[in-house]
């Protein structure tokens, strides 16, 4: 069979992926690879991802850089193949028409295919270029095909402050906050007593333990299980919790669905291995994509006694918990000494009011005193 050149692609991994952040190349120009074989590592808004070569073949050409900005179905590089599948559903590209009577060769896309004034550049030269507003036909390229890269550009001996671009899970929340502001929140605190759920918990963790009291609440109080949609209310037949995580790419919220109706030892379980995947970036799409009715941030370890959770539209609800520990508070007869936690309940004022949060929050400590932990 004849060998043809084909496009690696940046896929597109969900359905509002519009561009992706490349990051590494696993393999190098001219390396052979197998189906399966993992090519190169990019990241999304949400998460890193491993692109994995579904046909046999050689990587003639490498174009992306790390940090490179692609859109969806822009070429990353190129594989000469023997194969009749050509990566095919692995890059999300319209399937090849039907081959006419001897065809003529196609034509071998450039390493960086010309834009606009029909200058060849790599990405990164490109956006450079035009902050700068330099002609790239005015500059002399030195990269493979006549491409401009970064080093032709010309140097500068004042150059303005950089504008740090803000990707992957920063730009992220930046989306969500920036309409969490246009939302009518409100946060109610309340100190809740964990005296009698401590005994109880063993060695499970504190976030398994309010994950699944916030959902059994949730459940009870349906008109808070809800997020504003379209201008109006819409519950859901379902909890999902997104679990605020902390990680070096910023904060991700993966999704635990209908955590009241797993074992408390078994939530803890499947919670501690998302929060670890998450920090490595190994979390899966559908983790992520998940629909949630609330958010549970946990500061508490952090050594903050309390602080409000910004709402994640649609979401109705998101539970903040401070630090737990041991405070001085009155007892029948004089003071005692109880190991309480100061939560914070932001409400979206659309779906529900001040009250509709205090007899959630009020469930909340009866779940804690009861036989649920």
């Amino acid at each position: 069979m004849v060998a043809k050149e084909v496009a690696l692609v940046m896929p597109k991994m969900s359905m509002t992926m519009t561009e992706g952040v490349f990051l590494a190349w696993r393999k190098a120009e001219g390396d052979p690879v197998r189906q399966g074989e993992v090519v190169c590592e990019v990241t999304t808004d949400k998460v890193d991802m491993e692109v994995e070569a579904t046909v046999d073949g050689v990587l003639t050409r490498l174009i992306a850089e790390p940090e490179d900005v692609i859109a969806v179905g822009e070429p990353i590089a190129y594989l000469s193949s023997e194969a009749d599948d050509l990566l095919d559903g692995l890059f999300d590209t319209p399937a090849p028409a039907e081959p006419e009577p001897e065809p003529e060769p196609e034509p071998v896309a450039a390493v960086a295919a010309p834009r606009g004034n029909g200058v060849a550049a790599v990405p990164a030269a490109r956006r450079l270029a035009a902050e700068r507003g330099i002609d790239l036909a005015t500059l002399t390229p030195t990269g493979p095909w006549e491409t401009i890269r970064l080093a032709d550009l010309p140097t500068v001996d004042t150059p303005p402050a950089p504008v740090k671009r803000v990707r992957g899970g920063r730009a992220a929340v930046a989306r969500r906050m920036s309409a969490s502001a246009q939302v009518p929140q409100f946060v109610l605190y309340r100190d809740v007593d964990l005296t009698t759920a401590a005994t109880r918990r063993g060695a499970i963790g504190w976030t398994a333990v309010f994950t699944k009291v916030l959902a059994t609440a949730l459940r009870r109080h349906p008109e808070l299980n809800a997020g504003w949609v379209d201008g109006g209310v819409r519950r859901h037949d379902h909890v999902g919790v997104a679990l605020a995580v902390d990680t070096e790419r910023g904060l991700l919220a993966p999704v635990v669905t209908d955590p009241d109706r797993q074992e408390l030892a078994t939530l803890a379980r499947r919670i501690s291995d998302v929060v670890g995947r998450a920090r490595a970036g190994r979390l899966e799409l559908a983790e992520l994509s998940a629909p949630a009715s609330t958010t549970l941030s946990n500061l508490g370890g952090a050594g903050i006694d309390a602080f409000q959770a910004l709402l994640t539209p649609p979401q109705a609800t998101a539970l903040a918990l401070g630090a737990i520990a041991p405070k001085v508070v009155p007892v029948p007869g004089g003071i005692g000494v109880r190991l309480r936690c100061t939560v914070g309940l932001s409400v979206d004022h659309r779906v529900a009011d001040g009250a509709d949060g205090a007899r959630l929050l009020a469930t909340v400590q009866e779940l804690l005193d009861g036989e649920l932990v």
